[in-house]
């Protein structure tokens, strides 16, 4: 059986490139409102790095009403091998 087509809630713009000069490399993501909705709806993205040039990264998008909920929301997954970094 194939699998089923993704919906229009999991199809997003996702896109590797290297700035002008290559000083950076830049991982882009387009969200459409639909994402958005899906996000606020506590369904969060998850892909493969592999097809974006990145092998064995997997990325997670979520959202949460506060950074604190989020991290509440994490939490079972955090291990010791677990490294957070506040980028505030």
């Amino acid at each position: 059986m194939a699998p089923a087509a993704p919906s229009a809630a999991t199809v997003m713009i996702k896109f590797t490139a290297t700035t002008p000069g290559h000083q950076r490399k830049l991982l882009g993501i387009g969200l459409s409102h639909e994402n958005l909705a899906r996000l606020k709806d506590g369904k969060p993205i998850k892909f493969k790095g592999e097809p974006l040039g990145i092998p064995g990264h997997d990325f997670l998008i979520f959202s949460g009403e506060t950074e604190e909920s989020m991290a509440k929301e994490l939490d079972p997954a955090i291990t010791a091998q677990t490294i957070i970094k506040d980028t505030s």
